[in-house]
């Protein structure tokens, strides 16, 4: 095989699901049609060599008056599974890393909650382990530099905002080249085509329609993760950090902002 990638599948219906790999956020998805939604996102960029961690939550749809759903309406299916660089990413291709196998152990904890006349806890949580060969970013997820405080953390992210206000594409470029660096090791990709890419994206898409930036240091959302070795910057309600205002369709384009300790100074790393 050459150059291993690694995708994270998943098929879910009548569910919410938040998956995490190595303590880093990398799927929350909502299942609300008749149809299943499938998700397969690559995830090299948070494996570490040898024992990687997939904690999967799930959670039923809530009713219409706003109470907890019944999780006998769940169902979820998925896979790690592994590809050689270049190859086609279908629905239930590819060889099989580990299974997300959540359905048999749910049916059973329902029937041992019922059994004790219990309600279960919503959501419910599962986990599995696999082994990957390639990436390793177990220096940065596992023994990386510590974050600063909440305060500095609050200060890096009106700086960013004030780049994104300004439009200044190439202060927002320097700030996340480790991020371009990081794409490069984890999907052996050249590193100069992934910062012009990057920048051609941000002078033709972004800087036009400009940033969403209504918001102050205070409003600044804060979610750590990878044992708190880096964290997950957001605008109120939990939205991205850099975002572009709704156009005549309502849609937006994000970027979704993580931060790091690089040299003793925050910057963007994925």
């Amino acid at each position: 095989m050459s150059f291993p990638i690694y995708h994270l599948e998943t098929k879910a219906e009548r569910c919410r699901v938040r998956v995490r790999l190595n303590d880093v956020p990398v799927v929350e998805l909502t299942a609300e049609g008749e149809q299943p939604e499938w998700f397969a996102p690559p995830i090299n960029l948070y494996l570490v060599a040898g024992a990687n961690r997939l904690d999967v939550e799930v959670s039923p749809l809530p009713r219409d008056d706003g109470s907890p759903g019944d999780l006998r309406g769940v169902e979820l299916k998925g896979a790690v599974r592994v590809y050689g660089k270049g190859d086609a990413v279908a629905p239930g291709e590819g060889p099989v890393v580990v299974k997300i196998e959540v359905m048999r152990e749910l049916a059973r904890r329902m029937e041992a909650a019922g059994e004790r006349g219990e309600e279960l806890a919503i959501p419910q949580a599962f986990r599995f382990m696999f082994d990957a060969a390639g990436p390793d970013f177990t220096a940065e997820l596992t023994a990386g530099e510590p974050l600063p405080g909440e305060e500095a953390l609050r200060d890096y992210a009106i700086r960013l905002r004030d780049l994104a206000r300004a439009g200044d594409v190439e202060g927002l470029m320097a700030e996340m080249e480790p991020k371009v660096q990081a794409y490069a090791a984890a999907y052996d990709d050249d590193a100069g085509a992934i910062r012009a890419s990057l920048r051609g994206v941000l002078q033709a898409e972004y800087a036009p329609r400009g940033f969403v930036t209504d918001f102050e240091r205070e409003d600044v959302e804060l979610a750590p993760c990878a044992g708190g070795r880096l964290c997950e910057l957001r605008r109120p309600g939990g939205e991205p950090l850099l975002q572009t205002p709704p156009d005549a369709d309502e849609s937006t384009m994000q970027i979704p902002i993580v931060v790091g300790s690089r040299g003793g100074a925050l910057r963007v790393v994925r």
